[in-house]
């Protein structure tokens, strides 16, 4: 699956795009809910892709917009269950990073990355 050349991750630095994770991100929440296989997973990863460079605010899109896009096609799909349970595992982990950033910026003062800023953009 072709995509980016790289993404931008929540620290801000900037790695090789490898759209088989979104493939395989799709995939295990559609297991969860026993809702489809790998087989539908690649293609709503394929969806994916093909909106991505519409909603990317840059040529280097972060990991927010990926899965924020991940979340707009479930919830276009049939699959609602699996965009229910994609949605709140999202949240859930969003909560937990929230406690660590807060433990890790009292131990060494922490500085969290805006919202858009990458380390290498463009």
């Amino acid at each position: 699956m072709e995509g980016f050349p790289r993404i931008c991750k929540r620290d801000g630095s900037v790695l090789d795009f490898d759209a088989t994770r979104i493939s395989r991100a799709i995939a295990k929440a559609g297991a969860v809910t026993a809702e489809f296989d790998e087989n539908t997973a690649r293609r709503l990863c394929l969806k994916v892709l093909a909106l991505l460079p519409v909603a990317a605010s840059d040529a280097v899109p972060t990991l927010e917009e990926v899965q924020d896009l991940v979340e707009e096609v479930l919830l276009a799909s049939p699959f609602r269950k699996t965009a229910k349970a994609y949605i709140l595992y999202r949240d859930q982990h969003a909560k937990l990073r929230e406690i660590r950033e807060g433990r890790a910026s009292r131990k060494v003062g922490f500085r969290k990355l805006r919202p858009g800023a990458c380390a290498t953009r463009g």
